[in-house]
Protein backbone atom coordinates (compact mmCIF):
# COMPACT_ATOMS: atom_id res chain seq x y z
CA UNK A 1 0.00 0.00 0.00
CA UNK A 2 0.92 3.66 -0.79
CA UNK A 3 1.27 5.49 1.96
CA UNK A 4 0.10 9.31 1.03
CA UNK A 5 -0.95 12.71 3.12
CA UNK A 6 -4.35 13.07 5.15
CA UNK A 7 -5.46 16.73 5.93
CA UNK A 8 -7.50 17.43 8.65
CA UNK A 9 -9.24 20.77 8.73
CA UNK A 10 -11.02 22.46 11.58
CA UNK A 11 -13.95 24.28 10.07
CA UNK A 12 -17.83 25.16 10.55
CA UNK A 13 -20.02 21.99 10.23
CA UNK A 14 -22.09 23.45 6.99
CA UNK A 15 -18.89 24.29 5.58
CA UNK A 16 -18.10 19.94 5.63
CA UNK A 17 -21.44 19.45 4.50
CA UNK A 18 -20.64 21.73 1.61
CA UNK A 19 -17.71 19.75 1.13
CA UNK A 20 -19.47 16.30 1.27
CA UNK A 21 -21.95 17.67 -1.20
CA UNK A 22 -19.70 18.36 -3.35
CA UNK A 23 -17.66 15.05 -3.10
CA UNK A 24 -21.01 13.36 -4.28
CA UNK A 25 -21.99 15.01 -6.79
CA UNK A 26 -18.40 14.19 -8.54
CA UNK A 27 -16.81 17.55 -7.74
CA UNK A 28 -14.20 16.73 -4.79
CA UNK A 29 -11.30 18.73 -3.38
CA UNK A 30 -9.15 16.62 -2.28
CA UNK A 31 -6.23 16.22 -4.65
CA UNK A 32 -4.75 12.88 -5.51
CA UNK A 33 -3.32 10.72 -2.60
CA UNK A 34 -4.41 13.31 -0.07
CA UNK A 35 -7.71 12.24 2.26
CA UNK A 36 -9.67 14.82 4.07
CA UNK A 37 -10.67 14.82 7.60
CA UNK A 38 -13.25 17.53 9.13
CA UNK A 39 -13.94 18.47 12.57
CA UNK A 40 -15.62 20.93 13.75
CA UNK A 41 -13.74 22.52 16.99
CA UNK A 42 -10.31 22.97 17.93
CA UNK A 43 -11.45 20.67 21.21
CA UNK A 44 -12.65 17.98 18.94
CA UNK A 45 -8.94 18.50 17.19
CA UNK A 46 -7.21 18.14 20.41
CA UNK A 47 -8.57 15.08 21.33
CA UNK A 48 -8.17 13.24 18.02
CA UNK A 49 -4.57 14.46 18.16
CA UNK A 50 -3.65 13.89 21.28
CA UNK A 51 -0.28 13.59 22.64
CA UNK A 52 -0.53 10.01 22.88
CA UNK A 53 -1.84 9.64 19.95
CA UNK A 54 0.44 11.23 18.04
CA UNK A 55 3.41 9.43 19.65
CA UNK A 56 1.41 6.19 18.42
CA UNK A 57 0.87 7.66 15.21
CA UNK A 58 5.28 8.66 15.28
CA UNK A 59 5.75 5.27 16.54
CA UNK A 60 3.92 2.75 13.99
CA UNK A 61 5.52 3.92 10.61
CA UNK A 62 9.49 3.91 12.72
CA UNK A 63 8.64 0.38 14.12
CA UNK A 64 6.51 -1.46 11.81
CA UNK A 65 5.27 -3.64 15.07
CA UNK A 66 4.08 -7.03 14.37
CA UNK A 67 0.80 -6.42 17.12
CA UNK A 68 -1.06 -3.82 19.06
CA UNK A 69 0.89 -5.50 22.16
CA UNK A 70 3.90 -5.01 20.46
CA UNK A 71 3.43 -1.28 19.45
CA UNK A 72 2.45 -1.44 24.07
CA UNK A 73 6.09 -3.28 24.77
CA UNK A 74 7.76 -0.81 23.03
CA UNK A 75 6.43 2.41 23.58
CA UNK A 76 6.11 1.11 27.34
CA UNK A 77 2.58 2.09 27.65
CA UNK A 78 -0.41 -0.14 28.84
CA UNK A 79 -2.23 -2.46 26.63
CA UNK A 80 -5.45 -1.51 27.23
CA UNK A 81 -4.68 2.32 26.21
CA UNK A 82 -2.61 1.51 23.20
CA UNK A 83 -5.42 -0.67 22.10
CA UNK A 84 -7.83 1.72 22.35
CA UNK A 85 -6.23 4.79 20.75
CA UNK A 86 -5.06 2.36 17.98
CA UNK A 87 -8.95 1.48 17.07
CA UNK A 88 -9.95 5.38 17.40
CA UNK A 89 -7.12 5.82 14.69
CA UNK A 90 -8.45 3.14 12.54
CA UNK A 91 -11.63 3.85 13.25
CA UNK A 92 -10.92 7.63 12.07
CA UNK A 93 -9.11 5.93 8.94
CA UNK A 94 -5.36 6.94 9.69
CA UNK A 95 -4.28 3.80 10.49
CA UNK A 96 -5.15 0.35 9.35
CA UNK A 97 -5.49 -2.94 11.35
CA UNK A 98 -4.47 -6.32 9.36
CA UNK A 99 -5.51 -9.69 10.82
CA UNK A 100 -2.28 -11.76 10.35
CA UNK A 101 -1.82 -15.73 11.82
CA UNK A 102 -3.61 -17.95 13.34
CA UNK A 103 -4.83 -15.98 16.02
CA UNK A 104 -5.85 -13.41 13.80
CA UNK A 105 -3.49 -10.73 15.26
CA UNK A 106 -4.28 -7.22 14.63
CA UNK A 107 -0.93 -5.20 13.23
CA UNK A 108 -1.34 -1.74 12.93
CA UNK A 109 0.16 -0.20 9.92
CA UNK A 110 0.26 3.58 8.96
CA UNK A 111 -1.86 4.76 5.86
CA UNK A 112 -0.42 8.21 5.56
CA UNK A 113 3.73 9.62 5.23
CA UNK A 114 2.42 12.48 6.27
CA UNK A 115 -0.59 14.92 8.40
CA UNK A 116 -1.13 18.26 7.44
CA UNK A 117 -3.17 20.65 9.66
CA UNK A 118 -5.76 22.79 7.94
CA UNK A 119 -6.81 26.03 9.65
CA UNK A 120 -10.84 27.39 7.88
CA UNK A 121 -11.24 30.94 8.02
Amino acid sequence: MKLKKVRIVVEPIETTNERSLAALKGKATSKPGEETISVSSWEVLGRILSPPRLQILTVIPALKPKSISALAKAMKKDFKNVYSDVKFLADLGIVDLRETGPKKTLVPVAKFDGIELALAA
